[in-house]
């Protein structure tokens, strides 16, 4: 029986094996958790881009309808790819500040989610705040769920909010918002 452990003990044939056997574990769980942080960074982006493109089509614009401001959310849900587009939550709003520093919803409409209400309070930033402004705000919210779980990232509702003015007019009219 001596002899045996002695023997055991001198021979390193299996030693690569088992060291890999011991690392293997923490290496995958390294490697899936890269990825789903990476992934993670990924959707958060393009719910950035998405946003972005949302106000800028909608700036250039000297007056919308209903239709094309739908058109317009439906267009900027192509930059959500390959994440669902069903999960994003999108609304772009005219917004007007009036003499007393009040703003205020002057037309609103959404996908996957209500538009605000004509008229109703807005919250905007000091800064942006000007007398007779009107600015577009566009929203986007986003369910990210990253499918398997490791335990590094669950879901996670991911948004962004931006203000742009208009660039051809004062102010963007909607027929039928």
């Amino acid at each position: 029986m001596t002899r045996l452990f002695a023997r055991l003990r001198r021979d390193r044939a299996g030693i690569a094996l088992t060291e890999f056997a011991i690392t293997f574990p923490v290496l995958l769980l390294l490697f899936l958790g890269g990825y789903q942080v990476s992934d993670a960074i990924a959707c958060k982006r393009k719910v950035g881009l998405t946003n972005r493109t949302i106000a800028d089509l909608g700036t250039r614009r000297k007056s919308v309808s209903a239709a094309d401001v739908d058109a317009m959310l439906a267009a900027a849900t192509q930059v959500m790819s390959p994440y669902r587009e069903t999960r994003a939550r999108i609304r772009l709003t005219e917004v007007l500040t009036d003499s007393t520093g009040k703003t205020t919803v002057v037309w609103s409409r959404g996908r996957n989610t209500v538009a605000r209400t004509a008229g109703s309070v807005v919250s905007l930033p000091t800064p942006l705040r000007s007398s007779g402004n009107y600015l577009l705000l566009s929203e986007i919210t986003y369910g990210y769920d990253p499918g398997v779980r490791f335990g590094v990232i669950g879901p996670q509702t991911l948004s962004d909010l931006l203000f742009m003015s208009p660039r051809n007019s004062v102010s963007v009219p909607c027929n039928g918002c």
